[in-house]
C-alpha cells in the first residue's frame, strides 16, 4: 500500500497540474478535479481500512541511520486525517462544478482547490517536520490565492491581506520550531515522534527547554492557523469568498491547530506550559466568538464565527490532553460545517420562506416557554445524559477533560433541542418525549464516538499527560463564565438593560468591519444596534453549533 499513501495526496495535485498545463474550459476542469477527489477518496478508505488492520504503512527514504529523510507516513490518525481531506475535496469539487457554472474564474478555482486538497492531506502524512512545515506553508499560500477568486473585489483584496498577515506568523512559528529541533537533534522524524521528543528534552537552547521552545511555537502556529484569538481577525474578513472556498477553508485548513498539536502530540504535551496556554485561548476564543456569533443575523457571518468558537473548543480539549476527543471534533465540524456552507442559500430561502408566511397553527405556549421546562430541557436533562452516558460507555477521559466535554457538551445539545420545540408547531407532551429521547441519543452518539476514537488511536496518541490543567481550573474557569453570562441576562431594571446594551453594542461593532462610510467612520461614535430579539435569525438560532 506505499505507492496508494504516495498516490492518494499526489492525484489532486497532478489534477492542478493537467488542468494549468493543458488550459482546460471549466467544465472539462471540473470533471477532472472531480475524478481525481473520487479516486482519492476511494483511495484513502482502503488506505485507512489497511491501516487499522496491518498498522502504520509509510514510503519514505531513510539515512543510513534509519531516520526519515522525506516520505509519508500513515497511521491511524494520518488515515482519518487523509480521508477526511479526500471526502471534503470531493464534496467542495462536485458542488463547485455547478454553482460556478459561467464563472469566467472556475478552472482557477479547480485547480487551486486541487493544490489545496493535495497540500492539506500532506500536513496530515508528511513524514518529518520540515515535510509537514513546507505542506502548511503551501497550504497557506494557496488559501490566499482562492481568497482573491472575486479579485479585484475590494473586499477580496481586504481579506486576502488580512489572512496572509496572520497566517506569515503562524507559518514562521512552525518553521522556526522545525529549524529549533533540527539544531538540537536534526529534523524529526514524525514516525518516532515520542523518541525524538525524549531527545529534545534532553538538549537546551539558550538555558530553556528546547522541547518547550518547539511546543510554543506550534501553539502559536495553530493559534493563527485556526482564527484564535488575538490572532482570528482574518477569518470574519473572509465572507466576501464564494462558497466553495468557504466550505474548503472551515472544513479543512481552519482545523490546522488541532491536526497540527496532535501530530505533534508527545512534543506538546510534554510541555506544561504550552498546554496551558493552549487551553487559555482556547477558553477566551470560545467565550467570545461564541457571543459575538449569537448577534449575527446573516447565516454565513454567524457560521464564520461559530467556526471560530467552535475552534476554541477543539484546542481547549487538547489543554487538558483529550487528543481522540480532538480528533473526533475535527472529523464532525468539518463534514457539519462543509454542509452548513453548501447549504447556507438554502437556509436563507427557508427563512425567507417562513418569514413571508408564518406558521398559524395552534401551539401550547405555556408548555413549552416556561421558566421551569426551558431549564430542564436546556440543562439538566443534558446533564443527566451525559453522566449517564459517561458511566456506561467510560471512555478514557481525565477529570478536567470529562469536566469540560460534559458542560460544553450538555450546552450545545440543550440549545439544539430548545431550539427544535421552539420551532415544533404542536407543543404536545409527545414533543417532551421526543425532545428528551434526542437528547438522550445526541449524547451517548457524542461518548460513543469518543470512545470509538481512542479505542481506535491508543497507540498514536499520548494517552496520559501532565496535569497542565486540572479540573478545578476547568471548573473555575466554567464558574466564572456562568455568572458572568448570568449577570449579564438577569440584572433586572434599567441598569439590566443598559448593561446588554452596552454589551450588544460592542459584540456588533467588534464583529463588523470598520471600513469607509460607516456610521462610526463618518462620526457617529455609537453604533446603531436592535433588541437581541429582533436580531437573531431564527435559522441562525437553530442550525448553528454552539458547543
Amino acid at each position: 500500500m506505499s505507492g496508494a499513501l504516495v498516490a492518494i495526496p499526489i492525484l489532486p495535485l497532478l489534477a492542478a497540474v493537467v488542468i494549468q498545463l493543458a488550459g482546460l474550459a471549466p467544465r472539462a476542469a471540473a470533471r477532472l478535479a472531480v475524478g481525481a477527489s473520487a479516486v482519492a477518496g476511494l483511495g484513502a478508505l482502503l488506505l485507512l481500512i489497511a491501516v487499522g488492520v496491518d498498522g502504520p504503512i509509510d514510503a519514505v527514504a531513510t539515512n543510513s541511520d534509519g531516520s526519515a529523510v522525506i516520505g509519508l507516513v500513515a497511521d491511524r490518525v494520518g488515515a482519518i486525517l487523509l480521508l477526511l481531506t479526500s471526502v471534503v475535496g470531493l464534496i467542495v469539487q462536485s458542488f463547485a462544478s455547478r454553482s460556478l457554472a459561467g464563472d469566467p474564474r472556475a478552472t482557477r478555482f479547480h485547480m487551486l482547490a486541487a493544490v489545496l486538497a493535495s497540500s492539506t492531506a500532506l500536513v496530515g502524512v508528511a513524514a518529518t517536520g520540515s515535510g509537514l512545515a513546507l505542506a502548511w506553508v503551501a497550504t497557506s499560500v494557496t488559501l490566499i490565492a482562492l481568497l482573491g477568486h472575486k479579485a479585484p473585489w475590494p473586499a477580496a483584496v481586504r481579506s486576502q491581506r488580512m489572512t496572509a498577515r496572520s497566517f506569515a506568523v503562524g507559518d514562521v512559528a512552525l518553521l522556526l520550531g522545525v529549524i529549533v529541533a533540527m539544531i538540537t537533534v536534526g529534523d524529526i522524524d514524525l514516525r518516532v515522534i515520542g523518541a525524538e521528543a525524549a531527545a529534545l528534552d534532553a538538549e537546551s537552547v539558550a538555558s530553556i527547554s528546547a522541547l518547550s521552545v518547539v511546543a510554543f511555537l506550534l501553539v502559536v502556529a495553530g493559534i493563527a492557523r485556526s482564527a484564535l484569538v488575538p490572532l482570528h481577525a482574518w477569518l470574519p474578513s473572509t465572507l466576501a469568498a464564494p462558497t466553495p472556498v468557504s466550505a474548503l477553508l472551515h472544513a479543512g485548513v481552519i482545523n490546522g491547530a488541532g491536526v497540527l498539536l496532535i501530530r505533534f502530540s508527545p512534543v506538546f504535551a510534554s510541555s506544561v506550559g504550552a498546554m496551558a496556554l493552549a487551553f487559555a485561548v482556547g477558553a477566551l476564543t470560545a467565550l467570545f466568538a461564541t457571543s459575538v456569533m449569537l448577534v449575527r443575523t446573516d447565516v454565513k457571518g454567524g457560521l464564520v464565527w461559530s467556526t471560530s468558537g467552535q475552534m476554541g473548543f477543539m484546542v481547549m480539549q487538547l489543554g487538558v490532553g483529550a487528543f481522540a476527543a480532538a480528533l473526533f471534533h475535527i472529523v464532525g465540524h468539518a463534514l457539519y460545517k462543509a454542509a452548513m456552507f453548501l447549504g447556507a442559500g438554502g437556509a436563507i430561502t427557508a427563512h425567507s420562506r417562513q418569514t413571508r408566511r408564518p406558521h398559524l397553527g395552534r401551539s401550547d405556549a405555556g408548555l413549552l416557554t416556561s421558566t421551569a421546562m426551558r431549564f430542564a430541557i436546556g440543562l439538566v436533562a443534558p446533564l443527566a445524559a451525559f453522566a449517564l452516558a459517561l458511566v456506561i460507555i467510560d471512555p478514557h477521559l481525565t477529570a478536567a477533560a470529562t469536566i469540560l466535554i460534559v458542560v460544553f457538551g450538555a450546552l450545545a445539545v440543550g440549545r439544539a433541542a430548545n431550539g427544535w420545540m421552539s420551532a415544533t408547531p404542536f407543543a404536545a407532551p409527545r414533543t417532551l418525549v421526543t425532545a428528551i429521547g434526542g437528547i438522550v441519543a445526541a449524547t451517548f452518539a457524542y461518548v460513543g464516538g469518543i470512545a470509538l476514537f481512542e479505542a481506535f488511536v491508543v497507540d498514536v496518541v499520548p494517552y496520559d499527560v501532565p496535569a497542565a490543567v486540572g479540573p478545578n481550573w476547568v471548573a473555575a474557569v466554567i464558574g466564572v463564565v456562568g455568572a458572568g453570562v448570568a449577570v449579564v441576562a438577569f440584572t433586572p431594571g434599567p441598569r439590566g438593560d443598559d448593561l446588554r446594551r452596552q454589551v450588544y453594542g460592542w459584540l456588533v461593532s467588534t464583529s463588523t468591519p470598520i471600513t469607509a462610510g460607516s456610521a462610526v467612520a463618518s462620526g457617529s461614535t455609537t453604533p446603531h444596534v436592535r433588541p437581541i430579539s429582533e436580531s437573531i435569525a431564527p435559522e441562525f438560532a437553530t442550525a448553528g453549533d454552539h458547543a
